[in-house]
């Protein structure tokens, strides 16, 4: 029996968030793939829908858009786009594309949004003959929930961990592996990195939080770490030129920033939640534990 990609009206969503864009879409689907502008789904079948995106790039980022995604000499221009598409991206211009390779097909759009210059390509996939009525169904209600237009500091919501960066902060990198999830961002010369590690229980078995925040964080083994209590959870913080003497401030002009992670454990959620920051300035230890308890797992 064919698979087919049909889903009711109210069909689960879940919520993703990523680098200034979100969007709902069928909780069958999940990322695969991700890139500072890019999410890529797939489902039980295989590819479902991908999206790219640059801010600020313009109608020809558009373009560019188009020939960066799509099979190189095998994208046409599309007659169309579903109805319900149509009315999802009324905000935008866009180019219809279609393309068919042996058994596998897709159909999608290049968009520019004229208010503030950001160019996209998304495509759905499906057959030779392209996604069929249910994952067009499924596409439209994602593009319904597609915005990109946010007053705040944009939410990273993905693999059930959200998080807010701090205002001014934007993404440079990020790792996600099996128990693993970190997210890289800089201010300037400032870096904040945001870490979940997962199970706390088998970690914590094999070694202790403070060894765990140092090897987390690439701090020597014989650095000190103070324990405490951050948000009610059992918490280590490490240090390094974070001092007013002499040394501190001298290595701190020489280039040599100031260095101070956070690693607690949250009993209820099994998970370790870390937040580690430098700067040429000391890192403020109230700044760093607000910014880390932004970090959640949904």
């Amino acid at each position: 029996m064919p698979y087919s990609s049909a889903m009711t009206a109210d069909a689960a969503t879940t919520p993703v968030a990523w680098n200034g864009l979100t969007l709902s879409v069928p909780s069958s689907w999940r990322p695969a793939r991700l890139g500072l502008g890019y999410l890529y789904f797939e489902d039980g079948s295989g590819p479902a829908f991908e999206l790219k995106w640059r801010a600020g790039a313009g109608r020809d980022g558009m373009e560019a858009a188009f020939r960066a995604m799509t099979p190189k000499g095998q994208a046409r221009r599309a007659d169309g786009l579903p109805k319900v598409w149509d009315t999802a991206l009324a905000e935008f211009e866009s180019m219809p594309i279609a393309w068919s390779i042996g058994e596998r097909g897709g159909l999608g759009a290049a968009l520019f949004c004229p208010d503030c210059g950001l160019a996209a390509i998304f495509q759905a996939y499906g057959g030779p003959d392209g996604p069929d009525a249910g994952r067009v169904a499924e596409v439209g209600r994602a593009l319904a929930s597609f915005a990109h237009h946010h007053d705040a500091a944009p939410e990273f919501r993905v693999f059930g961990l959200s998080f807010t960066p701090p205002p001014g902060y934007r993404l440079t990198a990020f790792h996600f592996s099996p128990g693993r999830f970190s997210l890289n961002f800089v201010a300037g010369k400032a870096h904040l990195d945001i870490l979940r590690l997962a199970p706390a229980e088998v970690l914590l078995a094999r070694d202790p939080l403070p060894r765990l925040a140092r090897l987390a964080y690439g701090f020597d083994a014989d650095r000190p770490a103070a324990e405490a209590v951050v948000d009610g959870c059992p918490a280590v913080w490490i240090g390094q030129r974070q001092e007013q003497h002499w040394r501190d401030r001298l290595a701190r002009a020489l280039g040599r920033p100031a260095r101070l992670a956070l690693l607690r454990h949250d009993l209820a959620a099994d998970k370790l939640y870390g937040a580690a920051a430098s700067d040429r300035r000391p890192v403020d230890p109230d700044w760093l534990a607000a910014a880390g308890a932004r970090c959640v797992s949904v």
